[in-house]
């Protein structure tokens, strides 16, 4: 018995090991991107502190545990064997207890009773094998009852009883979801090539083709080698590169292609990754020597050979999509009392017989609680680090901007035209350059300053020119009229953003703090068939988890008089519905609009052909809506004209429901006409015609007005005789323009016309850029209406769902048809923005008109937007860095108190320079982040492992910190510096100056530099700007009212 239990306590003791060792990320040493890569570089501290560490803490509980009981039950047996001398004698006691003699009264038959039970508790008190068994069985148990794949969930399970709690604070109604407390990361677009030596060899794997939006009707996603000569070797360069593409497949082209396994239906990611590694080594002219190599292990820990490893590593890399618990050891903390009293302690047993038992087996489920919690802190550390990378604002990588040439001072045209990057562009874009037969509505091919100066609106893009130009540019920028631009950043009229949307709208939040009055945003519908990934069983959950904290950054961007507008259909209204009601607050909700997009029906649908989609619309406080304007039908019935302008009969006499008398007794009343002199009155005499209200059969009716609102409206009042009756008729004035602006609609519950339907925003889309690279982009007609009803003319329009960038075109057209200034905000992650929105924009702004992706004439409009790129959290997790310590330091941290448990991941990556390493920032143009990006940067060299050493642009992260309104960039020059300096409001109004240098050197002193370098600062940059109230300065500075920008930035990244 003894062995079984031993054998039980060793099995049970490795199980929560293998457990532990998946929950700690280090099971996945083939993986060697992101958190697992962060985590396989501490495997031997983590390995030590699963093989020694909390082994050791559990044997000290459970020697606790021992320690604690025996303590307490042999004081209990001192105390009765004390009481049983006092009673009988000295020698009342023998080995066996209280003799027999003494145990015939009733007294003395419970003293000895009590005296064996006391023995064997404390022969018992010592915790078992079994008992040792049985706690870590639960520890296994509990633990996985909340992992799989790399994420903490409440997996599902069947039971009688309730497996878990669902927090509960008494609310009328409360939505709850799987995934509530998790965010959603959503793999980026960024996809990445992978690669790694294998001896004097060099292996790359390169994604060569990715296919547009189009997610292939319903298809899977899945790499393959791009072609049959995908794999290649070059014998001069020892390298072998795998080309590979991401498209769609249907499960009967995946089976055709990877056989699954025996057993298995479906191929699974094993058999996909080993079909594909097959296939590479099938490539030609692989020497035998690396094709042997590739099939061994890399290192002793591996589970799969080499090839193997990287391929799966690579795929996962580019495919993965998780959570992160935003208070995982709460959660722990909470779901381990409720297992604890359902599954370890059982309140059935109070009461009973076996009370006493229950008490020791209370202080069992302590040992429990307490060893749980030890992997529970280390769990919860390895959590919220991942969420403070998440959390922590992203850098800006890049900043770039796009104008028309109308806003650029004639001096930088001959830089321009001996630009051939902008020449091409123009070429590609417009059609310039080809001649009449490439653009027959532009005279000639030559390009030169009198072609500039009479196309105003073709568009420049600074990142065809160096860095010098653009700061020349900014600070000599000019409106159309000629004079300069004061203003940065209100002549700025459009933003984009490449980047996750959470990570944007986290940057964006101090900038546009309740300043934006409408957001649309057309998210992925969540029907299997979108570019939405989710885990198996938790398509809904993963879904509100990713809109649930989007939604809520944007509730803090939106202002008080704001609305959002969000497409959606079927599959998911009633959960975004229950959403925006937590969000917004359910009084909040306006409508849903009913927008009839497919006329004839869509046939995916069983038994109801689906026509419309639905648009749901919430307001964040204090909303008015604007009318739309008139259809040109309506426009058409205002055929008559006075000195006041178009206008339309209306008859006064009311008609349909409600019209008799007596449903308004005090609209029925009498209306003077004089048909000599044309005379109204309400109060008539013998020369004037009385004319009552009267119905078609002759049953009194009643007017529309009061009497009171036909005096004060006397000359909106026209009286005619009607042929058909012979007789006079009452008809209001109703005039198309109201002070002097034209006269608009209510907007209705639905939209029903062919301007929305999907076919028009292809059709839209196809004008401007030629072949549809996009599925279903939305018509900009309807965008432009939702504009009409819920913004002004200055407004600020977020769309953090771009897409194709609709939204961005429709605020440019109705800008260009209003006068108006309406200003955009687009986010959108990958390539999409570089490749379809923003040509898409610079097409809007060279003309207005459009066939097949060539401009029809250059009627465009006057603009300009910037576009920025922001670091990942995949680009911060490959640049976390742990410090090296020497073995006396590491020795003494790992001295610490549970170090390793809470602190470790946060202090050995603080310098980290995705974390802000301020020390670097003494030299802020050369902050640089290794990025794994080619559209952008292909101007920056790749290194062996295809990483990019990239400049991070630190200005503009700081001013988007800070919340900025730049309204001046200057670049000055003093004793060998560049002073970047931006001048712009706070967020509370204060006016600042950030000053950026490299920290001054001299080498006749450093004192003398600094000096020099407080004196430019103060009589020259301040001089520039008196109205500044804050200045902050980068590095050492002796400017005395110089605040250091460090602490201020490392407290607003949050890093």
């Amino acid at each position: 018995m003894a062995k079984h239990q031993e054998e039980r306590l060793k099995r049970h003791k490795q199980q929560l090991r293998q457990k532990l060792t998946e929950l700690f990320q280090i099971d996945s040493p083939d993986l060697d991107f992101g958190v697992y890569r962060i985590m396989n570089q501490k495997r031997d501290e983590i390995t030590r502190f699963m093989d020694k560490d909390l082994i050791e803490a559990v044997d000290a509980e459970f020697g606790k545990y021992d320690t604690e009981s025996r303590t307490q039950i042999i004081a209990e047996f001192k105390e009765l064997e004390q009481t049983i001398r006092d009673t009988y004698g000295d020698d009342a006691l023998d080995a066996n207890g209280l003799k027999e003699e003494y145990r015939k009264a009733a007294k003395g038959k419970e003293l000895h009773e009590k005296w064996l039970k006391l023995q064997g508790d404390a022969e018992e008190a010592s915790m078992s094998d079994l008992q040792k068994a049985e706690i870590f069985a639960h520890l296994e148990e509990f633990f996985s009852r909340y992992y799989k794949d790399g994420d903490f969930l409440s997996l599902r399970r069947y039971a009688a009883n309730e497996k878990y709690a669902v927090p509960y604070n008494g609310e009328e109604v409360l939505l709850h979801w799987a995934n509530k407390d998790q965010y959603y990361i959503k793999t980026d677009r960024f996809l990445k090539s992978h690669g790694f030596d294998v001896g004097s060899y060099r292996v790359l794997f390169e994604v060569v083709q990715v296919e547009g939006q189009s997610n292939g009707n319903g298809k899977g996603r899945y790499f393959v080698l791009a072609g049959d000569d995908a794999v290649t070797y070059d014998d001069e360069k020892h390298l072998l590169t795998a080309r590979f593409a991401q498209v769609p497949l249907s499960d009967d082209d995946l089976l055709s292609r990877f056989p699954p396994g025996a057993g298995r239906q479906k191929p699974n990611q094993d058999d996909i990754v080993g079909g594909l590694v097959a296939e590479i080594l099938r490539g030609n002219g692989i020497p035998k020597g690396l094709a042997d190599a590739l099939q061994t292990n890399e290192r002793d820990t591996d589970r799969n050979p080499r090839l193997y490893k990287h391929v799966m590593s690579f795929t996962k890399e580019n495919t993965s999509d998780f959570f992160i618990h935003k208070d995982l050891g709460g959660f722990f903390g909470q779901e381990l009392d409720f297992y604890i009293k359902n599954e370890v302690f059982r309140l059935d047993d109070l009461g009973t017989e076996n009370e006493v038992a229950v008490e020791r087996y209370v202080k069992r489920a302590k040992v429990l609680k307490s060893i749980a919690h030890r992997i529970i802190d280390f769990l919860a550390q390895l959590e919220d680090f991942q969420k403070t990378l998440w959390e922590k604002k992203k850098f800006v990588l890049r900043a770039g901007y796009c104008m028309t040439i109308d806003h650029v001072p004639e001096e930088f045209y001959p830089e321009i035209l001996a630009n051939g990057g902008q020449l091409v562009e123009w070429r590609n874009l417009y059609g310039i350059g080809e001649g009449k037969s490439g653009q027959k509505t532009l005279a000639g091919d030559r390009v030169d300053e009198a072609f500039l100066q009479s196309h105003p609106y073709l568009v420049i893009d600074t990142a065809l020119f160096d860095d010098d130009f653009t700061d020349r540019l900014l600070e000599k920028l000019q409106h159309p009229d000629g004079t300069p631009v004061e203003d940065l950043d209100e002549a700025i009229g459009g933003l984009m953003i490449k980047s996750e949307n959470w990570q944007a709208l986290n940057l964006l939040q101090e900038r546009y703090r309740e300043q934006v009055k409408c957001i649309y945003i057309d998210p992925p519908y969540n029907t299997g068939n979108d570019e939405f990934v989710y885990r198996d069983n938790y398509q809904h959950s993963s879904w509100l988890s990713m809109m649930g904290d989007r939604l809520n950054l944007a509730h803090t961007i939106i202002s008080n008089h704001g609305a959002l507008f969000s497409s959606i259909d079927d599959h998911e209204i009633v959960n975004l519905r229950s959403l925006m009601n937590s969000t917004f607050g359910s009084l909040n909700f306006i409508s849903t609009i009913s927008v009839v997009n497919n006329l004839k029906g869509r046939s995916d649908r069983a038994n109801i052909a689906t026509a419309h989609e639905n648009l749901l619309m919430y307001i964040r406080n204090d909303f008015k809506a604007f009318d739309l304007p008139l259809p040109d039908n309506y426009r058409q019935e205002y055929a008559e004209r006075d000195d006041n302008g178009p206008y339309r009969l209306q008859g006064l006499r009311k008609r349909g429901a409600g019209a008799r008398r007596e449903d308004r007794p005090n609209l029925y009343y009498p209306i003077y006409y004089n048909p000599s002199n044309k005379e109204i009155s309400l109060e008539g005499n013998g020369s004037f015609i009385k004319i009552l209200p009267k119905l078609s059969d002759g049953s009194d009716g009643r007017w529309r007005w009061k009497k009171e609102t036909v005096r004060e409206n006397i000359q909106k009042i026209l009286i005619k005789k009607v042929s058909t009756r012979d007789e006079y008729d009452v008809f209001q004035k109703d005039y198309l323009l109201i002070d002097g602006e034209e006269k608009g609609t209510k907007a209705k519950s639905i939209w029903l016309d062919t301007k929305y339907s999907s076919d028009y925003g292809t059709h839209a889309y196809k004008k401007l850029l030629g072949e549809v690279q996009f599925d279903n982009p939305k018509s900009p007609e309807l965008i432009k209406d939702i504009l009409h009803i819920s913004s002004g003319e200055e407004d600020i329009i977020l769309d953090f769902f771009a897409g194709s960038g609709t939204t961005g075109q429709s605020v440019l057209e109705i800008n260009k048809t209003q006068t108006s200034t309406r200003k955009y905000v687009l986010i959108e992650l990958g390539d999409y923005l570089d490749f379809i929105i923003k040509p898409r924009i610079q097409k809007v702004m060279y003309s207005s008109n459009w066939k097949d992706g060539n401009p029809k004439d250059a009627d465009g409009q006057s603009h300009i937007f910037k576009y920025m790129e922001l670091e990942q959290y995949e680009d911060t997790l490959n640049n976390i860095e742990f410090l090296d310590r020497d073995g006396h330091v590491q020795a003494t941290i790992f001295g610490m108190s549970d170090y390793m448990l809470r602190y470790f991941l946060d202090v050995e990556t603080r310098e980290s320079l995705c974390r802000l390493n301020v020390d670097r920032l003494a030299t802020p143009f050369a902050y640089t982040l290794r990025i794994r990006r080619d559209v952008g940067f292909n101007h920056v060299p790749v290194d062996e492992d295809g990483f990019r050493e990239v400049t991070v642009d630190l200005v503009e992260t700081f001013n988007y910190l800070l919340g900025l309104h730049v309204r001046r960039r200057v670049v000055r020059h003093q004793g060998g510096l560049t002073y970047r300096v931006v001048h712009g409001a706070l967020p509370d109004g204060k006016v600042a100056t950030i000053v950026w240098r490299n920290s001054p050197k001299n080498p006749a002193g450093h004192e003398q530099a600094l000096e020099a370098d407080a004196a430019f600062i103060t009589d020259e940059i301040l001089r520039e700007f008196p109205d500044t109230g804050v200045l902050y300065v980068n590095g050492h500075c002796f400017a005395p009212r110089a605040t250091p920008i460090e602490p201020e930035f490392k407290k607003c990244m949050g890093a």
